[in-house]
């Protein structure tokens, strides 16, 4: 994920990649980066000479980052993450009084179609444009108020997941009926992408889409019962509040 939001601001050319800094314990993840000629270096360097630093670590290893490059932050210093279930207040008490910002991206920043809604620490107001500016070129950008990240994160951060889930089952039922690989691939992907685009571009509830492909007594309608029957709603709303609930034992949360 950071790999791809830090692809998408150098080759939007916002900044030149002589002043982007890259540190990861993982040499490969930084060796498939260095054709965009950014800085290599450690978290120490990277703390000390950038404005802002993007926090794009496990929740689990915030802690020992924070132990790592907290004496090297400045008030002025900027940190922007995108670890799932961490709050703004507890990256504060764990950074110091610095600014904080909390991103949530989804996995289709790799396409530069992702989902990035954001909120502002305590010390955070008025950089707004800033995050707008750095991850804007990677998707749609929003504020978002932070009781509602437990809710964008199932919904928004794991929702590609479930889309693709979707979008294998699709496959499969093809595969069955005797489709290629390539037809069933083709079929499902401009399926699930052309459904999207008339989402984005008609700007129309839904539930209005929904009527326009449904005639009474035809084949889309005999299909749509039998998700009502068998209950699919309820089984989504389960899903998504299983993954609410996990993004609130990552922030150790009840």
């Amino acid at each position: 994920m950071g790999g791809s939001l830090l692809r998408a601001v150098v080759e939007s050319g916002v900044f030149d990649p002589s002043m982007v800094y890259a540190a990861d314990s993982n040499r490969e993840r930084l060796e498939s980066l260095c054709d965009l000629k950014i800085r290599e270096t450690d978290n120490r360097e990277l703390s000390e000479k950038s404005d802002a630093v993007v926090l794009a670590v496990k929740p689990a290893d915030m802690p020992s980052l924070a132990g790592e490059i907290r004496d090297f932050l400045k008030k002025n210093k900027v940190l922007i993450s995108i670890a799932a279930g961490i709050s703004t207040v507890r990256i504060e008490s764990l950074f110091g009084q610095v600014p904080v910002i909390r991103v949530m991206p989804n996995l289709n920043v790799r396409v530069k179609a992702g989902l990035l809604p954001y909120c502002l620490g305590k010390h955070a107001s008025g950089y707004n444009g800033l995050v707008e500016k750095l991850f804007s070129f990677s998707g749609f950008v929003f504020e978002l108020d932070e009781d509602k990240f437990d809710a964008v994160t199932a919904i928004s951060g794991s929702g590609p997941g479930f889309i693709f889930f979707i979008a294998e089952i699709i496959e499969s039922i093809c595969r069955a009926r005797n489709f290629t690989a390539e037809e069933a691939d083709l079929i499902t992907a401009h399926l699930i992408y052309g459904s999207g685009k008339m989402l984005v571009d008609t700007k129309m509830a839904p539930a209005a889409l929904k009527k326009m492909v449904s005639s009474p007594g035809g084949t889309t309608m005999a299909g749509l019962n039998v998700f009502m029957d068998r209950g699919l709603k309820e089984i989504f709303e389960k899903a998504i509040e299983s993954a609410e609930k996990r993004s609130r034992e990552l922030s150790g949360r009840p």
